[in-house]
Parts: C-alpha cells; structure tokens; sequence
C-alpha cells in the first residue's frame, strides 16, 4: 500500500481504475532494483532517485522504491552507539567555537575508548537517511512490477465505501480475513453455481457514509486474488476539483496476470481462550481431530465460520465461542445461530448479556463458562457423539462379516476394512462363543486353551517367562487373567512377580 499521493488514476464517468503497469514494463522498475544494493546509504538512494525521476514517472519511480526499501534491511555502521555519543556530547553544554566542539568531541572519545572520528561518525548515524543497506530480498523486475500494482489497487481501496465480491474458491480465508478486520457483510443472492456474492462493509457505515474502513477493504484484497475465479466493485469517494464524488472501480480475475501469484500472508488469529481451549481439548481426545475455523455455513444471508470442529471417521462436531461482544454484534450472532440449519454446540461466556434460551434451538447446545471454558461438558458431549456413531456402526457391522473361525483376529485390521471403530468390531464379537476379545484382539477359545496350557507346561512361575510366551501370539500381560491366572507381587521388582492359577 503506498500513500494517495504515489496513486495515479483514470477516471470515466462514474468509473475510475488505477493506471496499471504491465510486467513488460519492467524497464523503470529494474533501474530502481540496480539502485538498492549493499552499502549504499538510504539517503545516497533518495538522491539517485530523485536525479532519476521526470514529471511523468515520479509517482512510479517512488513507488518502485517504497516497495524496495521495504525489501531491504538498514543498520547504523558505526560501532558506536550514536545515542551515547550524542548525550555525552550534549551533556557538556553549549559549544562557542570550533576549537571548543573539537576538545569536546575529543574528550568524549577518550571517554568511550575511541577515535575522534568515530565519535563523529556516530552522532548522526542512526539517523535513517545514514542507514547503510545491508541486506536486500531479491525481487525481478517484473515482480516488483506485480507488486506495485497491488499496491496501487490497496490505495485506491483506502477510499472506498463499499465492496461488492462475486467468488469461487477460498471462501475460507476470505470470510477469516472479514472476521479478523473487523468488516461486516451481506450474502447476496449466487449468480453462478459455486459462486458467492458477498457486499462487504465496515459497522459504521450502517449508519452513515464512512471511508473509516477502507485500510481494512484495501488488506481484503489480497485474500481475493487467491480465489479460484472473482470479480470486485467497489464504491470510491475521492476528490474531483475539490469537490468529493462517488466513482465506481471494478476489476476481475481476467487482470490476475497483473498481481503477484502470492501476495500479502494470510492474516493471523490470536485469542488465548481459543488457543487454551484447542491445546486442552487436543491433549484430552487425541482421537479426535481438532480443526481450527473448519468450514463456512450459510446461516440465512450471512456466512458463519464456527471456530473450531472436532472430527473423527466422519462424524463432526461444531463448536464456536461467543466471548466479549458488542450488543450490536452479538444480536447478529444470535440471528445467525438461528438461520443456522448445522448442529453446533456455543460456548456461552456469562458474562454476556444474553441466556441459553437467546440461542435455544433443536440444532444447537449451549455450555456457558466463565473465565474458563470447563471441558467436563465438552467432553459429554463427545461421548455421546461417540456412542451413536458405535451404535450406527454395529447396524452396519455384522457379526456374519466377520470370520470367526480365525485364531486371532486384529480389531484394528477389521476396524479398518470396514470404515468403523474398535469399539464397534468389540461390541459385535463380545457375545461370540468361539472366542473373547483381549483389549484389541480377538482370540479363538480353543488357541486360548492351547495357551493356557503351554503356560502350564513352561515349569517356570515367572511373570516374565509367561509374558515372552504371550508376545509370541501377539498378546500382553492383561491376557492372564482371561487365562485362568493372576499375579502375585512379591516386591517391586517385576522379575520377582510369579504368575499362578486363580
């Protein structure tokens, strides 16, 4: 983004657009590229670029060079602090004469331990037009080209009122980066299958016509551009002889070619009772996936992101937290929870002036916290998710697809072949006679005999003999007791325990 005055445009009544540069034309950009290289001082570059500049190509070749400069990385050369140098320098007084600033200078460099020079040096050197280029992140010509158009369309989007978007593709980010910068929007009716129209705007400009939003339109655009297909119009007050008019600036997939293939990163999100809520609940259910902001829900006009969804072979629960809002917007959420047709379970601070019965609807669940999101309720929740996706799974699961006959069958090979749980593939082969099920495996009765009865014949009462034994098969200490056997500790030491008949 530059400032208004780097913005250069054409305006026909009522539209307006940038003046854009083709990456052909790329011979300006790369003689400012030519002028940022290492050792050169910030204000040596400013002068070039001005020496450079003509009354036609001023307001690119600073553009050229804003985009640079932000490319490069300026450091002080002295080895001197120059804050230093200038309070001990400042500290001795005003100075008469040239004689008396030379004894000044040279007293202080005695006092830090260095030259008469340095200390000249350094008094101005932090200053940034002394700044000395030290690093600079390579660009081409024609990607400096790219990115001078993009700025150029966030300046003129500084002055809009209103953005009007018709997208497919990377609603996700786009309706994320709308959140976090704190923009409204309105879902207008879809034009084209798999497209989305959405009319973006800031709080205030309900109620008034306001360009207080337009920074926040202008770091949206970013977002667009990495849509599959989308067109824009936007509504841009700007001056026309000094009087403020209302022009009209569109732009479409089809000018892609003029914009970097990946611009501005994707903005980030920060809220720490979200951050805590994901960190604990991962830890709890690790057989879950937890999903940060996973999908976009029609909620009547408007979008909603829940902010997070748990996962697990298929089956998905929602969850959004609704913290501190203003009343105004936490109104719209109770009308989007409404409009919403999803289940959802709402994370409720109490602090809120609102009840569970303001959210009450058969689709939705309502936990209110405090301070701390609790996850004893949470995690009810997930177990009961959990026990009606066992009981569909045993409908689909029969005890005939499975073969019985085996003498051991891994739960987790069936579990797998079959798209279902463990826990399901336990409950059909608990009730089975031919065998019984140990932790994950199954076992066929007639080789836990033949176990029980190579244990016996072992001669040796040690736990870990009988356990050596048991690994053969695939099995764990836990299958004694299925045996016949228990335990006896006689000490700490497993290599004392001894395995005996029950």
């Amino acid at each position: 983004m530059f400032s208004r005055e780097l913005l250069t445009t054409r305006k026909r009544n009522p539209y307006i657009t940038p003046v854009y540069l083709e990456p052909r034309d790329h011979e300006l950009a790369e003689r400012v590229i030519h002028l940022y290289v290492t050792g050169k001082s910030r204000g040596e570059i400013d002068t070039e670029i001005s020496a450079m500049e003509t009354h036609s190509t001023f307001r690119q070749m600073r553009g050229f060079s804003e985009l640079m400069r932000r490319r490069t990385r300026f450091e002080p050369t002295c080895t001197v602090n120059s804050r230093l140098v200038r309070q001990a320098l400042f500290q001795g007084g005003v100075v008469t004469s040239t004689e008396e600033r030379t004894i000044r200078v040279e007293g202080v460099a005695r006092e830090l331990g260095v030259s008469a020079q340095e200390v000249e040096a350094a008094f101005w050197a932090d200053r940034e037009e002394f700044q000395v280029a030290v690093g600079v992140d390579v660009i081409s010509p024609d990607g400096l080209v790219q990115q001078y158009n993009l700025s150029l369309t966030q300046t003129l989007l500084f002055d809009a009122l209103s953005l009007e978007i018709q997208v497919s593709g990377n609603l996700k980010e786009i309706f994320r980066t709308i959140k976090f910068l704190g923009l409204m929007y309105e879902i207008l009716p879809q034009e084209g299958e798999g497209e989305h129209a959405i009319r973006v705007t800031g709080p205030a400009a309900l109620f008034r016509k306001t360009k207080k939003y337009g920074t926040a339109l202008a770091r949206l655009f970013p977002a667009i551009l990495r849509a599959s297909s989308w067109t824009m119009k936007a509504q841009v007050e700007t001056q026309t002889a000094g009087e403020p008019r209302i022009y009209i600036f569109e732009l479409s997939d089809s000018k892609k070619s003029l914009f970097p293939e990946s611009s501005e990163p994707t903005v980030s999100f920060d809220s720490s009772i979200e951050e805590d809520f994901q960190h604990r609940l991962s830890a709890l259910r690790k057989d879950w996936v937890v999903r940060r902001e996973p999908t976009v829900l029609r909620a009547g006009p408007w979008a909603m992101i829940p902010d997070f969804s748990i996962e697990r072979r298929g089956r998905e629960c929602l969850i959004e937290i609704v913290g501190f809002w203003t009343p105004e917007y936490l109104q719209k959420k109770i009308e989007k929870i409404q409009a919403l047709r999803e289940e959802i379970l709402l994370l409720v601070n109490k602090d809120l002036q609102c009840t569970v019965k303001d959210f009450q609807k058969e689709n939705v669940d309502v936990i209110l916290y405090d301070k701390k999101i609790p996850m004893k309720p949470i995690l009810e929740r997930i177990k009961k998710i959990e026990d009606e996706q066992v009981r569909e799974e045993i409908e689909r699961l029969s005890e005939s697809a499975i073969d019985t006959t085996q003498d051991i069958i891994h739960l987790e090979v069936i579990a797998r072949d079959h798209g279902v749980g463990i826990e399901a593939v336990k409950e059909i082969l608990k009730p089975c006679d031919a065998g019984t099920v140990i932790g994950d495996t199954y076992i066929n009765r007639a080789l836990l005999g033949k176990i029980r009865q190579r244990i016996l014949d072992l001669g040796d009462d040690r736990l870990s003999s009988a356990v050596a034994l048991l690994e053969e098969f695939g099995l764990k200490e836990n299958a004694l007791s299925h045996l016949g056997f228990t335990i006896e500790w006689k000490s700490l030491d497993p290599h004392d325990a001894r395995v005996v008949k029950k």
